[in-house]
Order: structure tokens, then C-alpha cells, then sequence
């Protein structure tokens, strides 16, 4: 006798929104899609989904243990001007790659491909030749990086384990020896030890392990901290089971701001984490705020 999946409640379409569900083609998977008026999105709509990401991740954290890392498609930071480069200078980031498959790596083009575009006088867009590099924000600062960076359909959200490994030392230092010493006063001492640290989280070795196949030979390489899927909905269709279960061995739910689908995705495996997802969503319909579509 076949076990039916784990279920607590049953919903219908509205107890989801503004998320709208697959209800087709991936028995293994729960993917949601929340539909934006356009990228940039609209402040209204900004601020709710930060507001759902902030309450979401402080339920999987306090019930499955969860924690958030945030990434940002480097071909798209000419839409944030100095902001990003301002930013990128107080904080620390590593860089890495997004696939949505096995494509290979984006590389220069040749001088015949160069001559040909010199003599056809056509338009040349340098990220037309870049890989589809990623940003990953190692100084955790949540809250002002979605205020800066999000909305633009070039951020990425992965809630996964924490890695026991990159846990800060304590010090023990007390109030007063900090306010005596110049180096707490000028720096966040503790935010950098934390970032250094959390430099060598153990998922960056695993997902160009997983993720990074075909490419182990190209120069680069060596320089990539990490190798992550990089997701439009077309991609969860087209996967079969076995892929996305390897996707979901490397995270437990993936958020992902997709220009392709016109909307933000939200995407995981294990049916528990639908309990999360609407008890979230019955807290933001109490408290607000409310989504822009809906709002009074």
C-alpha cells in the first residue's frame, strides 16, 4: 500500500496567495510562483517580499534550523550604479557561477567573432560573452542587502543547514574593554571575525562538486568559490526527478527572482516546509503588510 504524502491541512488556490502553485508535473517538488508587475518591482510589492522572506526565515530557522544566504547576479549591478560598488567595499562577498545546466563557460570571444561583429557594425554587449557570475553577500546583512539589491530580478535566496564548521570563536571581552579599545569603536570586529569565518563554508566546495561538472578543466575554475543551479521555472519542468533531488541535497528551499518568468520562484522538496510557507503567509494577511493586488 503506497503512503500518501505527508499533509497537515488542505488548502485550495487562495490560501497561497499571492504565491500560485504547479499543481502539474513535479510530484516531487513544490514550486510556487508570485507574480511582479515588472522588474524593478514596485515599492509596494518590494516591501512585501522582504517582509515574507524575513518572517519565512525566522520560521525555518526557529522549526527546520534553517539559514538564509543571499546572492546577486553580477551582469546585472550596472542597474545599482555606486550602490554597489559603495556597498561591496564595507562588506564581504565571494564570487561564484550560476547554471542552469551543463552549459560550458562563457568565455572571450574569438577574433574572428570580434572581426565579424566589427565588419557587420552590430550592437556588442560585453555580458553577451560573460558567465552568469554570482555575488554571494558572506557579511550577513539581510535586511539593507534586499533594501539595496532586491527587486531587480538579479537576486537569488537559498535556505539551507548551517555548517557546523564555520561557527565564530567568542572572545571573552567585556563591555568596558571595548568601549576602551579603538579597534570596536572604528570596525565591527565581531562582523569580520563572523565573515572570515564564514568564508569557508563548507557549501562552496560541495556545490562546484555537484554543480560543477565540465568545467573542472576551464582557467577559471580554480577561482570559483561556488557552483549553484541558477533557476526559471522552465528548468524545474524540464528536470527530472533525480536532477532536482540533487538540487535539494544542496539547499532545502530556493527563492530566485526570475525575469524570465515574470516573477519571483519559490521552490522546495520536503512537504513539512508547506506547513511553513502558509503559516507565513497567514501571519502577513493578520500583521500585513498586504500585497499590493490585494491591499484595501
Amino acid at each position: 500500500m503506497t503512503e500518501e504524502p505527508l499533509r497537515r491541512r488542505l488548502y485550495d488556490a487562495e490560501a497561497y496567495t499571492p504565491w500560485v502553485r504547479a499543481e502539474q508535473g513535479l510530484d516531487s517538488t513544490f514550486l510556487f510562483w508570485m507574480p511582479v508587475s515588472g522588474f524593478p518591482m514596485t515599492h509596494t510589492e518590494k516591501t512585501w517580499l522582504a517582509a515574507f522572506l524575513d518572517k519565512f526565515h525566522a520560521r525555518l530557522e526557529a522549526d527546520h534550523g534553517l539559514r538564509q544566504e543571499l546572492f546577486l547576479q553580477f551582469k546585472g549591478v550596472d542597474e545599482f550604479g555606486d550602490a554597489f560598488r559603495k556597498y561591496t567595499m564595507q562588506c564581504l562577498i565571494r564570487m561564484g557561477i550560476g547554471r542552469a545546466g551543463q552549459e560550458p563557460f562563457s568565455g572571450m570571444p574569438s577574433p574572428e567573432e570580434i572581426q565579424k561583429v566589427v565588419e557587420n557594425r552590430t550592437a556588442f554587449d560585453y555580458k553577451d560573452w560573460m558567465a552568469n557570475y554570482l555575488v554571494w553577500f558572506v557579511t550577513k546583512e539581510p535586511a539593507m542587502q534586499r533594501e539595496l539589491f532586491a527587486g531587480f530580478g538579479q537576486m537569488m535566496t537559498l535556505f539551507l543547514p548551517p555548517d557546523p564548521g564555520i561557527k565564530p570563536p567568542k572572545f571573552n571581552i567585556t563591555p568596558s574593554m571595548r568601549a576602551a579599545l579603538s579597534p570596536f569603536k572604528t570596525w565591527d570586529v565581531d562582523g569580520m571575525i563572523a565573515g572570515t569565518i564564514a568564508m569557508g563554508d563548507a557549501f562552496q566546495a560541495k556545490s562546484k562538486t555537484m554543480f560543477g561538472q565540465g568545467l573542472e578543466e576551464t582557467p577559471e575554475y580554480p577561482g570559483l568559490a561556488f557552483v549553484l543551479p541558477l533557476l526559471n521555472s522552465a528548468q524545474f519542468f524540464l528536470a527530472d526527478d533525480e536532477k532536482r533531488a540533487q538540487w535539494f541535497s544542496m539547499f532545502d528551499v530556493y527563492v530566485n527572482e526570475s525575469k524570465a518568468d515574470k516573477g519571483v520562484l519559490l521552490a522546495f522538496a520536503k512537504p513539512e516546509l508547506e506547513d511553513v510557507l502558509l503559516d507565513t503567509l497567514e501571519e502577513l494577511r493578520r500583521d500585513g503588510p498586504a500585497f499590493p493586488r490585494f491591499a484595501a
